[in-house]
């Protein structure tokens, strides 16, 4: 179906607004949320807190250079299609932020970044982008896995009686799911096998689309890898910073080993949406609950561990998503 220029000009400003308005009212509604004690729990523990401006500012800029290096990595990758700058990146990053914040697991992310490109077919920017997707969580479940490894042993066992064995067996498991994914990765050209076997009646833009994922070649895919590990070095720094904002006595090791298990965790639980929040803050408490001496943590140290998982949030998420609300409104989703 041919659209005409007046047409694709209107479904381009309808569709703009409903992304826009769908994240920026989700957004707000998760702020307007948050239970009162969790807020005064956050500024209580923020003022009494030491070194607060500097733990603050440090957060802040690693949002940016978190999302710097995921528009590096994108920048990598999409170039087997199109040259984009740096700047046009850190802007697609944003914008696919913008539109997967109110969607389930964050699928909506392709959307608000492809439709920034110019001569690339969508479909296959897609499948590009996907590349950058799985090696970001090849690394969490990699980090994940060692973690589990130190982790498991020594807080986990006591979780039930006489759990050695399942503790044992899912770290194999854990290793096996590693080693399964690191051999995909690193072997993506198998694809143009796939690629083959599809018919021309069906789709060439599929074909080409995989064909672009299968020539992606090794020195790039472990550019992407190590991209990906880097990024995953500065959020976690991240949410160590936050734990030390709200005044949490952990150690660094400890941070070390359940902030990982923590993201493995969050990685393997379908989410939508509106209990993204509430996911992150249980699965935060119940495994920082495991470090603690004493059966548990008591409820004001459960409230300050889910204030920092929601201000990793708000920094990593939230604000960035409104920078990207402009960037949508830059997109254009329907082409001749």
């Amino acid at each position: 179906m041919i659209l005409t220029p007046k047409v694709r000009k209107t479904l381009d400003i309808a569709t703009r607004l409903i992304i826009a308005t769908l994240s920026l009212s989700y957004i707000f509604y998760r702020i307007y949320s948050l239970p009162t004690g969790q807020v005064n729990t956050f500024f209580e523990s923020v003022l009494r807190g030491t070194d607060v401006i500097y733990i603050s500012a440090t957060l802040i800029f690693l949002m940016f250079i978190n999302w710097g290096i995921e528009s590096i990595k994108w920048k990598i990758l999409i170039s087997q299609a199109e040259k984009v700058s740096f700047l046009t990146s850190y802007e697609a990053v944003l914008g696919g932020l913008a539109a997967s914040v109110f969607t389930p697991n964050r699928v909506g992310e392709f959307i608000g970044r492809v439709f920034i490109l110019k001569k690339t077919d969508p479909l296959k920017a897609i499948l590009l982008t996907i590349v950058g997707s799985f090696s970001q969580l090849l690394v969490t479940i990699v980090f994940g896995t060692i973690a589990y490894l130190f982790f498991a042993p020594r807080y986990m066992k006591t979780l039930m009686f006489d759990s050695t064995w399942l503790v044992t067996g899912f770290s194999f498991t854990l290793i096996l799911i590693s080693l399964f994914a690191l051999v995909v990765f690193f072997n993506i050209s198998v694809l143009h096998r796939i690629s083959i076997i599809i018919p021309d009646k069906y789709s060439a833009r599929i074909k080409n689309g995989i064909d672009a994922m299968a020539d992606c070649p090794k020195s790039l895919l472990l550019k992407t890898i190590l991209l990906s590990a880097l990024r995953y070095l500065v959020f976690s720094t991240q949410f160590y910073l936050a734990i030390r904002l709200m005044g949490m006595d952990f150690t660094a090791l400890q941070c070390m080993l359940v902030i990982p298990v923590i993201y493995l965790a969050l990685a393997a639980i379908p989410t939508v949406a509106l209990t993204e929040l509430g996911v992150r803050g249980s699965v935060s408490v119940f495994l920082f609950g495991m470090l603690s001496v004493s059966e548990g943590l008591d409820g004001g140290s459960a409230l300050a561990v889910v204030s920092a998982s929601t201000l990793i949030w708000f920094i990593n998420i939230a604000v960035p998503s409104l920078a990207g609300v402009l960037v949508i409104f830059r997109l254009k989703f329907f082409r001749r």
